[in-house]
């Protein structure tokens, strides 16, 4: 393979998979019998057509669907990215326990277990058969139930109830396009980070970009998701449903044992009205997008 053909092929992958299959070789071979004698590059040309291609390609993905299956799949990718937020806390905290960074606690196995089937039940939403799916979806809200069941019960509300909704949205629909993996592998890369790099590098003065950047790291693929509803509105949706469940939801359930005191306060205020501009921009611009 010459220099030319490989970079050409690695240029195409702007394209869907499904669109290479059908015209990716057609491409590649016009491509080849366009250049030069001697070629390496592809030409300035012929790389913005195949960008923009691309892109409107990627575009028009969710206009084969109609506007209840694309919200069915943006509701599974926010359900699975905040199940990810909460596995990650999970295994984090369970970590720095053994660690001795945080207080011992007598249940750091159960917590660091749930974590692990959570992660487990997210990645069988995308990968594993029905059957498999709904076994590790039901092992992990048992387990969070199990490990929460002794002290704030509220607590489990949140992860039990997030996994019976990815398994009633895997159970009746489509599974979530594989291109997602990025957002949400990205975004339980940055959890991750943000909760251990802090804890480790605290005490480092001159590694503090560092800690900056990793705790900025998880908004920032939350706001290219967000960019990206000008192509593909569901990510967008999806980190409506994000911000909803992980940080307003969380909030109000947390607020039941205090109430009536600070029941409503300006970061659940802030948030509610993030999630809503959000929603309510990526829904016309996903309608727009989609079939009916």
């Amino acid at each position: 393979m010459s220099p030319l053909e490989r970079r050409c092929r690695s240029l195409l992958r702007i394209y869907p998979r499904w669109y290479r299959r059908q015209r990716g070789d057609e491409m590649l071979a016009t491509l080849l019998e366009a250049s030069q004698p001697g070629q390496r590059w592809p030409s300035a040309h012929d790389t913005r057509a195949l960008i923009v291609g691309g892109l409107k390609v990627r575009a028009a993905q969710d206009q084969r669907l109609t506007t209840g299956a694309n919200l069915r799949l943006a509701a599974q990718l926010g359900v699975a990215m905040t199940l990810l937020m909460v596995a990650a806390n999970s295994l984090t905290s369970a970590i720095l326990m053994w660690a001795h960074v945080y207080g011992p606690y007598p249940h750091t196995g159960f917590l660091f277990a749930s974590g692990l089937l959570g992660l487990a039940a997210v990645v069988a939403a995308w990968f594993a058969p029905r059957p498999v799916f709904v076994v590790l979806a039901a092992a992990a809200a048992a387990a969070s139930a199990y490990f929460v069941w002794a002290g704030n019960r509220s607590a489990a509300i949140l992860p039990v109830g997030l996994l019976v909704t990815l398994a009633a949205l895997v159970l009746v629909g489509d599974r979530m396009p594989r291109s997602w993996l990025w957002l949400a592998g990205g975004l339980f890369a940055t959890d991750v980070l943000a909760t251990l790099v802090p804890s480790v590098l605290f005490v480092f003065r001159p590694l503090a970009l560092i800690l900056w950047i990793a705790l900025a790291a998880p908004w920032i693929i939350l706001g290219v998701a967000v960019l990206w509803a000008f192509l593909d509105a569901r990510p967008a949706m999806a980190v409506a449903i994000y911000i909803t469940c992980a940080f307003l939801a969380s909030h109000l359930i947390n607020s039941i044992a205090y109430w009536p005191a600070g029941f409503v306060s300006w970061p659940m205020l802030v948030y509610a009205i993030v999630a809503a501009v959000i929603a309510s921009g990526s829904f016309w611009r996903l309608r727009r997008q989609a079939v009916l």
